[in-house]
């Protein structure tokens, strides 16, 4: 995915024609194995429309987890470098060469660090570049984090004991939300292989008795039974996977 000067995601040609080209493939499963032809999956291209905008949130969401998870490390290293006695600006800087041995080349972290850096280098003040930072990338834990490094820093006195309770609080929710994604990860594992037996048992129907199958295509009861049969699939795994987006 491509990234905006806004801090927001697009996706590349590449990207774009590989999922409507996916988008075809499965109109054209779908069109072989309930009506034996591919000519009318032509009917359900439309239906990209509601398929581009679902493969783009899922794109999205893998680059947010990404970011909150090199979130935790670059939190970790400016709280280490402020209980060594640095200031903000001083533990931002290190914090910057820290991603930089430990992420690889254009993470989204070490690019926001970067541009964070070069501001300071140019006397922008260190505020507005970490508030424009925490814009850009959207992320709750991210805000919070900077909105106490801006606290502390106007406040004065001891800032890393000031951090500490809430880099404790931010580390420990990044935690538990991947804990729960580890739970929701298996059971979408589950899912996923459970939406593919209709599919497959047609198949193996359609393959080892196509005598059988055969009265369900070529007349328009076949046809409508079948229609029914994709509507209560399709519906199945919308709901499906609406359940898994639950919070």
């Amino acid at each position: 995915m491509k990234l905006t000067n806004e801090g927001k995601y697009r996706l590349t040609f590449f990207e774009h024609l590989k999922t409507g080209l996916l988008w075809i493939g499965i109109c054209a499963a779908a069109g072989w194995l309930f009506y034996d032809t591919i000519l009318f999956s032509v009917a359900g291209w439309p239906g990209y429309l509601l398929f581009f905008p679902r493969i783009y949130k899922l794109k999205v969401n893998k680059e947010k987890k990404q970011i909150q998870l090199e979130f935790k490390d670059v939190m970790l290293s400016v709280y280490s470098s402020l209980s060594a006695g640095a200031t903000v600006e001083q533990s931002l800087r290190r914090a910057w060469e820290d991603m930089g041995r430990s992420l690889k080349p254009g993470a989204r972290m070490l690019l926001e660090l970067e541009i964070l850096n070069r501001k300071m280098e140019r006397n922008i003040p260190m505020t507005q570049g970490l508030e424009e930072m925490a814009e850009r990338c959207g992320d709750d834990d991210l805000e919070s984090f900077v909105r106490i490094l801006i606290l502390g820093k106007k406040q004065g006195g001891n800032l890393a004991l000031f951090v500490r309770d809430n880099v404790d609080k931010i580390q420990r929710r990044i935690e538990t939300s991947y804990e729960i994604e580890g739970l929701i990860g298996a059971k979408r594992k589950e899912f996923l292989f459970m939406n593919m037996i209709p599919a497959a048992i047609i198949l193996y129907m359609r393959l080892v008795s196509p005598e059988f199958m055969g009265v369900l295509y070529g007349n328009p009861v076949g046809a409508g039974l079948m229609t029914a049969c994709l509507g209560l699939y399709i519906g199945a795994f919308c709901l499906g996977i609406r359940i898994l987006q639950l919070k």
